[in-house]
Formats: C-alpha cells, structure tokens, sequence
C-alpha cells in the first residue's frame, strides 16, 4: 500500500518550514516532500501525490508557461501557496480557460492557523473554497462562473446559522459549539442539517469550505 504523499515546491520563503512542521502534524502518518521544481518530482517521488502546494515564487518564475507549466506536475491536486493576491489572481486567470479547472486550488498563507489548517484539509480532500479577494476585482464582480454555487447560497443562512458554521469552520464539535451558545447539542445537531441543505454541500467539512471561501484573516 502506497504512502500518501503531500509535495511542497519550492525553496521555503512562502512556505517555510515551521508550516511544513505543522503541515506533518494535521497529516500524520503522510509523507511529505520537498523539491525546489516540478520537474523534480518525478524523479524523487515516482509514486502518487495527493497534493502538491506550489509556493508563489515558483509560479511567479515561470511566466512564460504559467499553469500550462505546471500541468506536468504529477499530483491529484495542485494549490498555488501565496501571500501576493495580485499574482493568485493571475494564477485564476490562467486556470479560468481550462477544462481541468478543478484540479487547481489556493492555499493563502495570511490566514489565522485554524482557517488555515481547515482550507489546508479541504485541499487535501479534494475540494475548493474561493478566498475572499477573489470575490471582487478592482469593484468588479468576479465571472459568476469562478465562484462556487455554496458560496452563492451562504448568503441564505439565518445569523444564528452562520454563527455555527463560523465555528464548525474553526474545528469545533458540536458538544464544544453547544456549550459556548448555551444550545442543546441536539439544536446544533438540527442546525447543521439545515445549513448542509442551505448550502447544497455533502458534510460538514464542505461547509466549512464555504465559510472559509468568504473569511480572511491573519499563519
């Protein structure tokens, strides 16, 4: 059986290696690399990737190509790692006119570490959340057709329903989230359900997703 593998691409100035620490932690018992190019990879890890994160610097060096040179990189899934929002932007531009679009995703690296870590599994589990400055693009609407229909259908949940989905989004569980809204954990329970309906999403994980698509904050 084959060892889940998690690949990091780049020299560490964006992800650096305390994130690598905490990236070992949220996945144990994966193993994870890192080369300094795609091109490596193949050569030091023939097997599967489940995620490869491609720090900015690496896409930022390969304008010539852009994605199209990241194409070749043998992961399930490919997330651009940024703190420069002008080149994750470019990063969706080039990715918008492909026909694998969901194969590519974005990890911001300015996010508070429990937003962070939960964008980081969504990655991993294969989904996609749309960070906040993708929603707008100097005052104009972002293509309808970036943004997922989750993210659409948030606006749908009542207060007190946001209020627990921003908090099943920190990693909370319902006993934790029952105690700190003086709720029954059997109401937490009902809300969820209503908030998994509202949203159109499978679980509670794909929830958070759409949480984390509209929050931003400060690894």
């Amino acid at each position: 059986m084959n060892t889940v593998c998690i690949a990091i691409v780049g020299n560490g100035l964006t992800v650096s290696a305390k994130c690598e620490e905490l990236i070992k932690l949220e996945f144990p018992g994966t193993e994870i690399i890192r080369v300094q190019a795609v091109d490596e990879l193949e050569v030091i890890h023939p097997g599967p990737i489940k995620l490869a994160l491609i720090e900015q610097e690496v896409f930022a060096g390969v304008d010539s190509g852009g994605v199209d040179n990241l194409e070749r990189c043998p992961a399930e899934r490919v997330a651009l790692a940024y703190l420069d929002e002008d080149l994750a932007l470019r990063f969706l531009d080039q990715i918008q006119a492909r026909d694998d679009v969901g194969r590519f995703g974005f990890l911001p690296m300015n996010l508070q570490y429990d937003c962070w870590a939960s964008m980081l599994r969504l990655l991993f589990l294969g989904q996609c959340c749309v960070p906040q400055v993708f929603l707008t693009r100097q005052g104009e609407a972002v293509p309808a057709a970036t943004l997922s229909m989750p993210s659409r259908k948030a606006n749908r949940l009542t207060p007190r329903e946001r209020e627990i989905l921003e908090l099943v989004a920190s990693g909370k569980q319902n006993k934790l989230i029952a105690v700190d809204l003086d709720l029954s954990e059997h109401t937490v329970k009902l809300h969820m359900h209503h908030i998994i309906k509202k949203l159109g999403v499978r679980n509670r994980t794909e929830a958070a997703g759409v949480f984390l698509s509209r929050a931003s904050g400060g690894v």
